[in-house]
């Protein structure tokens, strides 16, 4: 009886972790719907400038995915960090969060570290280090600096998103 729980267990945790990280592969139809977005969003961005990266994660466990975006260079980023955006999953802008330093982690599924039926988001800020932004109903904070901080111990072994070194670059 023990073995079929532990095997139950082992089967349940690979899918959940393989559907949370299956949400990873790039799709183009998504891609172009984010540069729609991001170009409403910012249209008098300089065209060198408009540099962003993303991931598709469902943050609120309802088989659906948002999109953590990632923006680049210089109109996006300062000494502190860069901006990230969380759009809904009708690539709607949701937060924008400022000085935010890539890459981030996000709280699995269906555990503890859910606020209000979101996953919680991971993220490092210069000079406060990592903080856990929490979802307050409708929308995630927006500046780092006021969160509460975190030990790196809860980040240890999570997927990172928005990972400069792994993730596809775009421009829109």
């Amino acid at each position: 009886m023990k073995t079929y729980k532990i095997s139950y267990i082992l089967f349940l945790f690979i899918s959940l972790t393989g559907t949370f990280v299956k949400a990873q592969e790039a799709d183009p139809a998504v891609t172009e719907k984010i540069k729609q977005t991001l170009k409403k969003l910012y249209p008098t961005t300089p065209a060198n400038d408009r540099n962003f990266m993303y991931n598709a994660v469902d943050l609120n466990d309802d088989g659906k995915n948002e999109y953590l975006v990632g923006l680049t260079g210089s109109t996006f980023c300062g000494s502190a960090g860069c901006n990230m955006l969380v759009l809904n999953n009708k690539f709607g802008l949701n937060t924008k969060m400022t000085i935010v330093q890539f890459p981030v982690y996000v709280g699995p599924p269906a555990s503890k570290e859910v606020t209000k039926g979101y996953s919680n988001i991971y993220v490092s800020t210069k000079g406060v280090g990592y903080v856990k932004m929490a979802w307050n109903g409708s929308k995630y904070p927006t500046n780092p600096s006021t969160a509460p901080k975190i030990s790196e111990t809860v980040i240890s072994g999570k997927y990172a998103f928005l990972d400069e070194s792994k993730n596809a670059k775009y421009t829109f």
